[in-house]
């Protein structure tokens, strides 16, 4: 099936899709008390917390640190999530794929945009802390999208191959936290990029989330405009990366019913 016919598939069954999506947002919070009002109090204690321990138990020689880090944090936050929920979606919905047919890659995409849209409900916090703290926004905080976009993009292709993978080889979902802690400490959450040192700069530049971080610091916490250079080649490289992976699902994908 040629990808234009693969779209039009999907968006056929996109009631399918905003059933999921709704289902999983739901279901976070289900049988809690405020329900999804928890999507905006968490990232709120998690600000407070911060804000606490990194001004009177922790220094950093980083200015208004807890808005940097949460600035940093919550978008890998969500990254986490899609990759963590994306790489067991086919796996853990084998009673759907061997019941109902549909586009499977459904199952990867109401990952993405459920994540992301708990995601944007955990940046009206960042935002008001950023107006709180003085450090205020600029215009330049309109190409929030933009960053978002490539983000989701590159997620989106990575979950493609390892949701595939993992039906096959349930090792990947194990592997992946592990691999996401690592990969956490390779990126400029909790640091600097300042702080790497220059001879590795270069190799710690490849990790194409530095980019993106890097993009969301930019324009929200520095106020300034992103390196639209890397950004573009991030974003080469995970449209690269979702056909990719939409060429190793589709491959794959035939045999979800039986190995499920």
């Amino acid at each position: 099936m040629s990808f234009i016919n693969k779209v039009k598939e999907i968006y056929h069954y996109r009631h399918m899709l905003f059933t999921l999506v709704k289902q999983d947002l739901q279901g976070r919070y289900k049988g809690s008390v405020f329900g999804f009002l928890w999507t905006l109090l968490n990232p709120l204690f998690m600000l407070l917390i911060y804000s606490v321990v990194f001004q009177f138990v922790f220094k950093s020689g980083i200015e208004h640190y807890s808005i940097y880090l949460f600035v940093s944090l919550m978008p890998w936050n969500a990254f986490n999530s899609m990759i963590g929920g994306g790489t067991t979606c086919a796996s853990n919905n084998a009673s759907i794929l061997k019941k109902v047919y549909f586009p499977r890659e459904v199952l990867p995409l109401s990952v993405i945009i459920s994540n992301t849209i708990q995601y944007c409900f955990s940046l009206v916090i960042t935002i008001i802390a950023i107006l709180i703290s003085g450090i205020g926004l600029s215009f330049n905080a309109l190409l929030l999208p933009l960053i978002i976009l490539i983000q989701v993009t590159f997620a989106f292709g990575l979950i493609l191959m390892l949701s595939a993978a993992n039906v096959y080889v349930r090792d990947v979902q194990y592997m992946m936290n592990p691999i996401m802690m690592i990969w956490m400490y390779a990126s400029p959450i909790l640091y600097n990029i300042a702080m790497v040192p220059e001879k590795f700069l270069s190799i710690y530049k490849l990790n194409p989330m530095v980019s993106i971080l890097q993009g969301y610091q930019a324009i929200l916490y520095h106020k300034t405009l992103p390196d639209f250079t890397s950004l573009g080649i991030t974003f080469a490289i995970s449209i690269a990366l979702c056909v990719i992976g939409w060429l190793v699902f589709n491959k794959l994908q035939k045999r979800f019913a039986e190995e499920v």
